[in-house]
């Protein structure tokens, strides 16, 4: 269909062919897709267009030094471990008086072991177990040296039993035979049969009371202790130095049995009261003879 509009004359208007080079406004500008493939440097010279190189990334760099130091680390420590200079060759052993130092090493059994890994736990344990031993410390002495500290037990008294002296420490220990300490010092007779071995430990609480009356004994009485015997059936038996025995029994309440005896002794002198012989066995029911 042909429509035709009505407008009005146009007089001396010249009508020309307008060619756009812009797209209009809201028209979309077609685009064309340039492969280059070459690029210029300076003027006239065409040289290829370099490629990208990899280049590993932070991440990667990391992983690997780590896994690097690693290895190294498992390497210097297989060797360190293997090295002879690194093995125990030498066991110190310090403190030992009554002891051997052989003795000490053989149970320590550490020798030839790595330095690393050598149980010195293990080691102190054992040692422990010897009789004559009150403390011990093991340490590392690098790069080849095990160094042994030993505290050994403490003379504390004699302990006489079928005519022979063992030494003994505070916990009745026999740590050797044969001696005895000087006078003064405290002495249990027993009048158990048999004899005893080093390491051996005698009755504990007759030790134990003959420490507490060699103690108090001084104090509450004024005067000393002659002999502590251990008699089979009786229990304890002190003799003073003037001559006086108590029975003690076993060894509880050893301070309450002396205040007792103390309070007894203050009477019988007021009273003129003579005895040798106290029995404190019954506790608040003392016997004097």
């Amino acid at each position: 269909m042909i429509i035709r509009r009505n407008r009005g004359p146009q007089t001396g208007v010249v009508r020309r062919i307008v060619r756009r080079t812009r797209p209009a406004v809201g028209e979309a500008r077609p685009r064309t897709i340039v492969r280059r493939s070459q690029f210029v440097i300076g003027e006239g010279v065409v040289a290829p267009r370099a490629r990208p190189r990899w280049r590993p990334g932070r991440r990667l760099l990391v992983l690997a030094a780590s896994f690097a130091l690693l290895a190294g680390l498992v390497v210097g420590g297989i060797w360190v471990y293997r090295a002879p200079y690194f093995r125990v060759s030498t066991v110190e052993v310090v403190g030992t008086q009554r002891m051997s130092p052989g003795t000490v090493v053989s149970r320590a059994g550490i020798l030839g072991e790595s330095m690393l890994t050598a149980d010195l736990a293990a080691v102190q344990r054992s040692i422990y177990e010897l009789p004559l031993v009150a403390a011990v410390r093991v340490e590392r002495d690098w790069p080849s040296t095990i160094r042994i500290v030993i505290e050994e037990r403490r003379p504390w008294g004699t302990w006489e039993q079928a005519g022979v002296d063992y030494l003994i420490d505070r916990e009745g220990v026999v740590l050797a035979v044969g001696e005895r300490l000087e006078p003064g010092a405290p002495a249990i007779r027993s009048s158990e049969p048999g004899t005893r071995l080093v390491g051996d430990r005698v009755d504990y609480q007759a030790v134990d009371a003959a420490a507490e009356i060699y103690e108090r004994l001084p104090r509450q009485l004024g005067t000393t202790v002659a002999e502590v015997a251990f008699i089979k059936g009786k229990g304890v038996q002190v003799t003073t130095a003037d001559g006086q025995i108590a029975l003690f029994g076993d060894s509880s309440s050893i301070a309450y049995k002396l205040a007792v005896w103390a309070a007894l002794a203050a009477e019988a002198r007021q009273r003129h009261i003579a005895y040798t012989i106290v029995d404190l066995r019954y506790g608040n029911r003392p016997v004097l003879q």
